[in-house]
């Protein structure tokens, strides 16, 4: 009897929860249709559909009470974004605590000086039985030293690839800052309205080169990837080879790459080492733990400690717009029609990590743009 009650009782909140989410879902149409957008000042970005767009993210949590309060964060400081203040000391503060687990002028790439033909390279994700042997190839493509070293910056924009940045016109802004970092080797040209055209720095996951340009494959692939080399034009190309070991082939097949057009490109390289067990180290004191971090916060972490100021662009891992309610891709250059998925949240644990910068925000570390650009 114990049994059957507790049965009916888990039938009977389930419903509950369902009916909940419908309710919600069509309390957001109903909102949508009948309801004009309000402007939370004139000329402003419209921020109307933020409130009903994370309401449909509720819908899918259940009425998490997590989610609730910081919706009404959001709403209220996307609304009063106008009135964020850059809080020096709190930042200097956070740079200070990075620079205790993390030499970034050194760790940032491995140099001729640093290793040696035959040296065995461990992976920061893989399991320790996994290596990599520096040939004489790679180590010919190093730098002769940190191209970091005793850097600094006034202001840096950090460019994630969220969908939120379609439509943003925040093009104009973004190229305004003095160092843009940029996250795996983004197209711009296209989007450049939307998300600027400079590049100081760009990361370059060797499973990029599988993705869009077949291994290189054929003589095709070879030029599509020289000619967009050639576009990034004296900039970074931050090539972390060491975190996965299923990376291996692919970095051989840059090295050989890079090695047959030296000279030819402009474009600067740096090889990180095993930077990750730092980075990760200092993000468990915040606790923030996930599988893999995201290469986003992985730039936020660089640009600590190069920049006085460190602006986001791009960090939004919810599948609709706050500043409109619309659906959005992952990437701002998916193409038209690709569905949101949940695949990368699970993985790097974005969430969190996004109620972690929004805490930062709020206390005036950093500069989270999450509205549309004027």
């Amino acid at each position: 009897m114990v049994r059957v009650v507790s049965v009916l009782g888990l039938v009977m909140f389930s419903v509950a929860l369902l009916i909940l989410s419908l309710i919600s879902y069509v309390s957001i149409k109903k909102d949508f249709i009948f309801t004009a957008p309000k402007y939370a000042n004139a000329g402003g970005p419209r921020m109307y559909m933020f409130h009903t767009g994370f309401r449909s993210q509720l819908a899918m949590k259940f009425l998490d009470p997590a989610f609730t309060s910081l919706n009404n964060a959001l709403n209220e400081n996307l609304q009063e974004s106008s009135s964020w203040r850059f809080n020096q000391s709190a930042y200097l503060q956070q740079s200070k605590e990075i620079a205790q687990y993390i030499d970034v002028a050194h760790n940032f790439t491995l140099t001729k000086s640093s290793v040696r033909v035959g040296q065995l390279m461990h992976y920061d994700y893989s399991s320790h039985k996994y290596v990599f042997s520096i040939g004489e190839n790679l180590r010919s493509l190093l730098p002769d030293s940190s191209p970091v070293l005793n850097k600094r910056f006034n202001s840096c924009a950090v460019v994630g690839n969220s969908g939120i940045l379609t439509g943003s016109r925040c093009g104009a802004q973004i190229d305004s800052y003095d160092y843009v970092f940029r996250c795996n080797f983004a197209p711009t040209e296209v989007f450049r309205r939307d998300v600027g055209r400079r590049t100081n720095l760009t990361t370059f996951n060797p499973s990029i080169l599988e993705k869009y340009y077949n291994n290189l494959l054929t003589i095709q692939d070879r030029n599509n990837f020289y000619l967009s080399l050639k576009k990034l034009d004296g900039a970074i190309l931050w090539i972390p080879a060491f975190f996965f070991h299923t990376s291996a082939t692919v970095t051989r097949t840059l090295v050989d790459f890079f090695v047959e057009h030296k000279g030819q490109l402009k474009v600067r390289l740096a090889w990180p080492g095993n930077i990750m067990q730092y980075v990760n180290r200092y993000w468990k004191t915040k606790q923030l733990s996930p599988k893999r971090l995201s290469t986003g916060i992985l730039m936020f972490t660089l640009a600590s400690s190069l920049c006085e100021q460190v602006h986001l662009y791009g960090f939004w891992p919810f599948g609709w717009d706050p500043n409109t309610g619309k659906e959005l891709p992952y990437h701002y250059y998916d193409k038209k029609g690709t569905k949101f998925t949940t695949k990368w949240q699970e993985s790097h644990q974005l969430p969190t990590e996004f109620k972690l910068l929004f805490k930062m925000h709020t206390d005036g570390v950093l500069k989270l743009s999450l509205s549309h650009c004027a």
